[in-house]
């Protein structure tokens, strides 16, 4: 099974976003890698694949969601083909997953619950992709990425108010599980309990004949192993990098715009005065006046408003304007006829009653045109370049969509292209290991995997308003094995390897049977007459197990030894073909956790998520009941086929 979808389920959180739409395209903008096509294709037309309540799930939709979550988990996997990520259950998961998201959305609206367009506002102006420079959402941004991903604003809301309703009915689904004392217990219990045991160890190359195979044989084991050798799908990328150095020395700003500028901004280059003030808020203006009036008898500000329970804050140095609209202009107007020294108010804004007192006063000469010029020119420059860049990708964007090539826009803009060789998702080159991608190209890769050999060329943003990359890819390679007389010494190990492996099982098997019928562990080794490794002898509990289960790290001999019976053995194979473990378990000591409260309530929080879950699986079981979920069978037929490259025959 996909990892992917094995390790979902170890969370609540994880079984939560199992169980709802994790935002499949809100996650093609947040990496930008997915094409509005799809990577194998959407279905023809917009078919239903199933209807859920009133809402249907078309089988473009599914199909589009399938090959972005088979992307997603191929950057993780490298070797992941599409036939074994949808054989592996890949294609039903998200299928489910789309259901249960149209069945939670369609349940919510029909008892009255909606997600409000203020709130899938705030979830679409969070995302990244959609934010400008300064971080706040941009409409342009927005308005691109849906071009690009060739998705509708409607589709895009919708997914998200889908999202929305999900959390808001299945956030609390899970709340008051109760577990019974008697249930904890014994399963606190288990992880104290200990095993004794042994593993031997049957090495495979112990019994490989050391002359040459038959290249018969040999070939005959690649065919049946091809899959093991098979290389990922490779891309070759044609691309062209430009950023904005192109235009430093096309970009001059005339005199006429320097002018027109300094005449714009006159206020910018007039005198102006910032003023270092401190200020107390109060809620009327009689406790306004009463401050000021103790100030002026004496008494430091800050100590006077700590009199009262409040505390002085200092505004800084600041302009009047500025002040203005942190305040009001009642306030600014007040603090700036003041003089230096003196508690000035009160006056009113939005937040009460200010008093103020004037530390200090900063005159800023003006500037004029002369004196302002090479501070106009830089920031003249900076932005025509940065608008030139703009206008230039916006103008590729436009040649590509009308037919231009990649090699038409680069000689007219006088870029270079560059090409890569076929490189696999991860930027690696199967057939050169010391080949290193240019650091851009951790950027072009998941936009290029997204693409179809035929699909137009794309500009992606490198640099944010810096640089871009013009690409094409030129060629797909699919997942294939290559020619056997390639690869042909690594097979021949290969095959000496397997043939040894099965030799080395039936020496495994005859000890184990042995064990089993009562010989020791170490004479049955002896009367096999083959020297093995030296035993290794296991004492471990439960929770070592689990332990080493959450690091990745448990010995597959250990993970046997903990599902077997006492005083018997088995036989297990070993990673790589490299042989057979044989595993005795010698004797079982049972654990007791009753005076273990650590243990129990840990156990007990375990239970109540475990409950959790199931009580959130059992609602949306509920859900989809409620609505009613028709699937059509022939269309979901029709998908997976077309995601596994067969016709509608199966063929």
């Amino acid at each position: 099974m996909i990892s992917f979808f094995r390790n979902i389920f170890k969370s609540k959180i994880g079984l939560f976003l199992t169980f709802c739409f994790i935002g499949l395209i809100a996650f093609a903008f947040a990496t930008a890698d997915v094409s509005s096509s799809g990577t194998f294709g959407g279905v023809t037309g917009s078919g239903t694949a199933v209807e859920v309540g009133d809402s249907e799930l078309t089988t473009s939709e599914l199909s589009e969601s399938v090959n972005n979550a088979f992307r997603t988990e191929q950057r993780q996997d490298t070797t992941l083909d599409i036939k074994t990520f949808v054989d592996g259950g890949g294609f039903d998961s998200v299928l489910e997953r789309l259901i249960n998201s149209f069945a939670i959305a369609d349940f919510g609206k029909k008892y009255g619950m909606n997600a409000g367009k203020r709130l899938v506002d705030g979830e679409i102006a969070s995302i990244p992709t959609f934010q400008g420079a300064n971080g706040q959402f941009s409409e342009e941004n927005f308005r691109r990425a849906l071009q690009q991903q060739g998705i509708s604003e409607k589709q895009l809301r919708d997914d998200f108010s889908r999202n929305l309703l999900a959390e808001q009915l299945l956030t609390v689904s899970g709340f008051g599980a109760f577990v019974p004392q008697k249930l904890v217990v014994p399963y606190a219990s288990l992880l104290l309990e200990a095993r004794q045991g042994q593993v031997a160890i049957v090495p495979s190359v112990a019994f490989i004949d050391q002359s040459p195979p038959a290249p018969a044989a040999v070939a005959a084991f690649y065919a049946a192993n091809s899959s093991r050798y098979t290389i990922p799908e490779r891309r070759t990328i044609s691309y062209a990098l430009f950023d904005k150095s192109r235009f430093n020395d096309r970009i001059k700003p005339t005199e006429k715009d320097v002018t027109g500028f300094y005449n714009l901004n006159t206020a910018r280059f007039a005198a102006s005065e910032t003023r270092n003030i401190d200020q107390v808020i109060l809620p009327t203006e009689a406790a306004a006046n009463a401050l000021k009036t103790t100030i002026a008898g004496g008494m430091s500000m800050a100590e006077a408003a700590q009199s009262v329970g409040l505390s002085a804050a200092e505004v800084g140095s600041i302009t009047k304007a500025d002040f203005a609209s942190a305040s009001s202009q009642a306030v600014a107007d007040m603090a700036f006829a003041a003089t230096t020294g003196n508690v000035a108010g009160p006056a009113q804004s939005a937040l009460g009653w200010h008093i103020a007192v004037v530390k200090d006063i900063t005159q800023i000469p003006g500037q004029t045109l002369a004196e302002a010029r090479t501070e106009i020119i830089a920031e003249l420059t900076r932005s025509q370049i940065d608008e030139a860049l703009a206008d230039l990708t916006s103008a590729m964007e436009d040649e590509f969509a009308s037919g231009s090539t990649l090699a038409d826009v680069a000689q007219a803009e006088e870029l270079k292209i560059e090409a890569t060789p076929g490189l696999l998702a991860n930027g690696q080159n199967p057939d050169d290991q010391n080949y290193r991608p240019i650091p851009e190209m951790q950027l072009i890769l998941p936009v290029a995997f997204s693409m179809e050999e035929e699909s137009d060329p794309q500009v992606i943003e490198i640099i944010p308003g810096q640089q871009y990359a013009a690409i094409k890819v030129t060629q797909i390679s699919e997942a294939a094995p290559p020619p056997l007389a390639k690869i042909k010494q690594l097979v021949d190990r290969d095959y000496m390897m397997d043939e040894g492996s099965k030799k080395a099982k039936l020496v495994a098997d005859e000890i184990s049977k042995a064990v089993g019928e009562g010989t020791a562990l170490s004479k049955a080794i002896a009367d096999s007459g083959v020297k093995l490794p030296n035993i290794e002898r296991v004492n471990s509990t439960r929770a070592d197990l689990a332990r080493q289960s959450q690091q990745g790290q448990v010995p597959p001999p250990l993970t046997l030894m903990f599902s077997m019976a006492e005083g018997t053995a088995k036989t297990l194979r070993a990673p790589q073909n490299q042989g057979w473990f044989v595993i005795a378990l010698d004797k079982i000591e049972p654990g007791d956790a009753a005076a273990r409260d650590d243990l129990l309530n840990a156990t007990k929080a375990q239970f109540k998520q475990v409950f959790g879950n199931e009580y959130t699986d059992q609602f949306i079981r509920a859900m989809r009941e409620d609505v009613g979920v028709d699937k059509n069978d022939d269309a979901l037929t029709a998908v997976r086929n077309q995601l596994l490259g067969r016709t509608s025959g199966g063929n």
